[in-house]
């Protein structure tokens, strides 16, 4: 298909989605909507490849062109006339039905849409995943993960991708329980990025979830800061490339981790984020100073973020 719609916000998803499309070609242009404008991707789509007949483009985070009532007479020549040596990939969380560009790609195109999965499903994708790549794993090995994630199907093929490295041929019950913590990074992260995106409800979720497995909340304080400085850096260096790839080497930042921050970076000012940090370390000096109520951490850090 020449212009292609993913619907998700799973990295995983999102792969795999990309290799049906693509295959293993590997000379794809990726487009990130929210350093460029509605004209870049138009020229990107409709220029030629120098290294192949045909070309491929990626647009990230194409949220806006999909949202409610938006319209661009240009991409929509575009959408009725498409290039016919380029196939290209957009890439959102979510999006309006009714958009104009959706009804455009649902009539005539390929839409890929990653569709919540209960517990069961969840398990069968992983065990398939692990089969994929040449392993195996048991039920109780498999149960325990899927226990320590949460059952969060990113988290748990993060945590397979650690354990394949070690049991390329099987993946074996000892080496589950003693490299994936029952107080799991994935309640971590899931907290982590439940304040980063502001997402009140979740964030009390995971309180509640880390009070139940005992996990000291104020550990993750200096992984908060951590997180926040380096969705600031993006923010404040984004249009400077080389400062950019400078932020992204020092902190070790692949290509997923840095979409996942680039996406956070557009819900608050520079300010805010500066501010952030300022609290951030009066809580860790508080907390070493045994001023602060650990208790309260979490409760805590939902009010300062998210409200």
């Amino acid at each position: 298909m020449k212009i292609n719609l993913i619907i998700s916000d799973s990295y995983y998803f999102i792969k795999d989605t990309l290799n049906k499309i693509y295959g293993d070609f590997s000379n794809v242009v990726k487009i990130d909507l929210n350093d460029s404008s509605i004209d870049d991707i138009l020229y990107e789509f409709s220029s030629v490849s120098l290294f192949d007949d045909e070309k491929y483009v990626v647009v990230e985070n194409a949220d806006k062109i999909f949202d409610k009532g938006f319209e661009d007479e240009s991409l929509t020549n575009y959408f009725d006339h498409p290039s016919e040596i380029t196939k290209v990939v957009f890439i959102t969380k979510k999006v309006d039905k009714k958009n104009i560009y959706y009804s455009k790609i649902f009539k005539d195109y390929k839409i890929y849409e990653s569709i919540s999965k209960n517990k069961f499903n969840i398990q069968n994708d992983v065990k398939e995943y692990i089969k994929k790549h040449g392993s195996h794993i048991s039920e109780k090995a498999l149960n325990y993960i899927a226990e320590s994630c949460l059952n969060d199907y990113d988290i748990m093929l993060s945590e397979i991708d650690k354990l394949l490295i070690l049991g390329k041929d099987n993946i074996s019950d000892e080496l589950a329980f003693n490299l994936v913590s029952l107080t799991p990074d994935g309640n971590n992260n899931r907290f982590i990025d439940a304040l980063m995106d502001m997402n009140e409800k979740e964030a009390l979720k995971c309180v509640n979830n880390m009070k139940i497995l005992n996990i000291d909340i104020s550990s993750l304080v200096a992984l908060l800061a951590w997180n926040v400085r380096v969705t600031y850096l993006i923010k404040h260096y984004r249009k400077d490339s080389n400062k950019l790839n400078e932020v992204l080497t020092i902190f070790n930042i692949k290509d997923f981790s840095y979409n996942k921050l680039s996406k956070k970076a557009n819900i608050r000012t520079e300010e805010e984020f500066l501010n952030l940090l300022v609290e951030l370390s009066n809580i860790d000096m508080g907390i070493k100073e045994f001023k602060f109520n650990k208790e309260n951490l979490g409760y805590y850090l939902i009010n300062l973020f998210c409200i």
